[in-house]
């Protein structure tokens, strides 16, 4: 039998081998280091992070991974970033987990991977990220990675959705309008696109344009579309910026404006070379040297807003 001196020095002995093997909690204030990182300050997030990462916590290697991904307060280093965030993702940090995956599927530090995305997106998706679920449900989509499941691809949409994600509605927007996995319904896709519109998505402002220049789940009105469209078209997309300069070309929705036509176009033409050039052709035949000019210099100082 020991006796009690001899068990107090066996329960000290236990105590003192597992001060190396359990995991010391982290004091940090996180809280001021994400504040700091957001106001600017870079040099106090990186002071609340780094020592905070270095000792295990996830939260903190997540943060110091953007640090570097984003050169703030360090050189930007995408290894190093990758490092971080994969520590955090091991841990289960969901957000991590997704950038671990978009690491792997753009290719960049490691070799493109979907089937490794996928894998990473989807233990994001399972912990609720919204953002991890849409990414999944477009290699569901696209058979990237995945077989193509086009059902399941729409349910991550949804679940996305439902969460506010605006790229997902638009994505699930598109999924009724081409009737995949889901019954083709164009008002439904309307709905979606006016609900992302709305949230100031201008790719959104676009496809709702093209309802109501179709008459696709709304009842045609081409004023409407052109509304849309110059909103996308300001926003700098380039597609919008071609139909909106040949309704101007053309008076479709707006009153017939070769000047205002040539400028859209004129802005089009760097992204949508092929579709802005040839109604450029028609229209330059109707303006003069010195209109050509003063659209021309206008444009120049067009800032996307």
């Amino acid at each position: 039998m020991i006796s009690a001196p001899s068990f107090r020095r066996v329960l000290q002995a236990i105590v003192l081998a597992l001060t190396f093997v359990l995991p010391v909690p982290v004091s940090a204030d996180l809280g001021s280091g994400v504040e700091a990182f957001r106001s600017g300050d870079h040099d106090a997030a990186l002071a609340a992070f780094r020592p905070a990462a270095e000792a295990g916590d996830a939260e903190a290697q997540y943060w110091l991974g953007r640090m570097y991904d984003g050169g703030a307060g360090v050189e930007t280093d995408p290894a190093q970033a990758l490092e971080w965030f994969r520590k955090a993702a091991q841990q289960g940090h969901a957000e991590a987990q997704r950038v671990v995956g978009i690491f792997h599927e753009e290719g960049q530090v490691v070799p493109r991977s979907y089937q490794a995305a996928a894998s990473w997106y989807a233990k994001a998706a399972q912990a609720g990220n919204a953002k991890a679920q849409r990414n999944l449900g477009v290699l569901y989509a696209d058979g990237k990675g995945l077989d193509v499941d086009l059902e399941r691809a729409v349910a991550l949409f949804r679940k996305a959705a439902a969460q506010g994600n605006a790229k997902a509605k638009r994505n699930l927007a598109y999924m009724y309008y081409f009737g995949a996995g889901v019954p083709q319904d164009f008002e439904r896709a309307a709905e979606l696109f006016a609900a992302t519109a709305a949230e100031g998505s201008e790719k959104a402002e676009y496809d709702l344009g093209r309802l109501y220049y179709r008459g696709q789940g709304v009842d045609q009105d081409f004023a409407r579309a052109a509304r849309h469209f110059e909103t996308a078209a300001r926003a700098g997309h380039g597609r919008a910026q071609v139909f909106l300069g040949r309704m101007y070309l053309r008076g479709e929705g707006v009153e017939q404006d070769h000047a205002r036509s040539y400028y859209w176009l004129t802005l089009a033409r760097p992204q949508e070379p092929e579709r802005a050039g040839h109604f450029l052709a028609q229209v330059r035949k109707t303006l003069s040297a010195d209109q050509i000019d003063a659209v021309e210099q206008k444009a120049k100082i067009f800032v996307p807003r």
